[in-house]
């Protein structure tokens, strides 16, 4: 019988934890699989890790990794998948508690897999974005921007909920960038990946703050294209050739009327556009420089505090 073992990690997830499990393992059952449930404990201050205990005592294949405190869905992801490896499965299965991505969608993943032959990766692909208006419009031009940025072409609207086999997912995991795109990581990792369309209802609230969404912006931005960097040099080149042409047309206009006098308005207007062109590159250029900076520090990713159950 051939073995999937299922990653999710838990961040204020209690409300989810029963449904999920319950309906994850009735997928499971149905396709006919063994199966092994990682459950990341990614520091949740509810008792989401209590429910999941409760659950050990009636079913032995579930695993509580616990890290050492809220590392981030990224690293909280990576760790089950590292985990994962050690349970011999013949599939990973990784997606989100929160029920967003249904548990259901293993059932389209895996017939996916065995009907095209070689296939290492079947991930989701949102059909159409959930959420309040300016959610989605910030969504589209985030992604409209890393489609013009990015050397590397990755689909839109990727989920979380992937099924992978584990030659794909250990040469995922030899990637350990502090600040990046997960789903584009996991894109760059090459091999033949296939997309499966699903659908994402918005749920209403989420822990992810804008904060956050915004940090996660600029990190798959920075991380995946240097582009930003050479067009703040053509932009310099630009703004250098039209101040010549501008001083010029002030140096042709004083030798043709002797009372030519520079307005002061256009000084300052010239001085605050050059310097405001000038705090927006440095503040580009810093964000390069603020993941160097997180790179080389070589920080975990990651640490397991402790693990609970089986590894079979």
């Amino acid at each position: 019988m051939k073995k999937i073992t299922v990653v999710t990690s838990l961040y204020k997830s209690r409300a989810y934890i029963p449904e999920f499990y319950r309906r994850i393992k009735d997928c499971i059952v149905s396709l006919g699989l063994s199966y092994q449930l990682v459950f990341v404990n990614d520091g949740s201050p509810d008792d989401s890790v209590e429910v999941v205990k409760q659950l050990m005592e009636q079913d032995p294949h579930i695993t509580l990794v616990s890290l050492s405190r809220n590392f981030g869905q990224y690293p909280a992801m990576f760790a089950g998948m590292q985990y994962a490896l050690q349970t011999n499965p013949d599939y990973v299965f990784i997606l989100d508690v929160d029920l967003e991505e249904a548990p259901e969608n293993l059932a389209k993943f895996y017939p996916l897999m065995q009907a095209k032959a070689g296939t290492d990766v079947v991930y989701g692909v949102v059909k159409k974005r959930q959420g309040f208006f300016v959610k989605k419009v910030l969504g589209n031009w985030f992604l409209w921007v890393l489609d013009k940025l990015s050397e590397h072409q990755i689909p839109r609207n990727q989920a979380w909920a992937r099924l992978m086999k584990p030659n794909y997912l250990q040469h995922l995991l030899q990637y350990n960038e502090a600040d990046t795109y997960p789903v584009g990581l996991m894109h760059l990792t090459g091999f033949n990946q296939v997309p499966c369309p699903i659908d994402k209802p918005y749920k209403g609230s989420t822990t992810y703050s804008w904060r956050k969404r915004a940090y996660a912006a600029l990190s798959a931005v920075t991380s995946f294209s240097s582009r930003a960097l050479l067009y703040i040099a053509f932009m310099g080149f630009g703004i250098f050739f039209f101040s010549v042409l501008f001083i010029l047309s002030i140096v042709v206009q004083k030798l043709a009327y002797t009372d030519f006098q520079a307005g002061w308005s256009s000084i300052i207007a010239s001085i605050w556009c050059i310097g405001g062109l000038i705090i927006f590159c440095l503040g580009v250029i810093g964000m390069y420089i603020a993941q160097i900076f997180n790179q080389v520090k070589n920080r975990p990713l990651y640490i397991i505090k402790s693990v609970l159950g089986k590894t079979e």
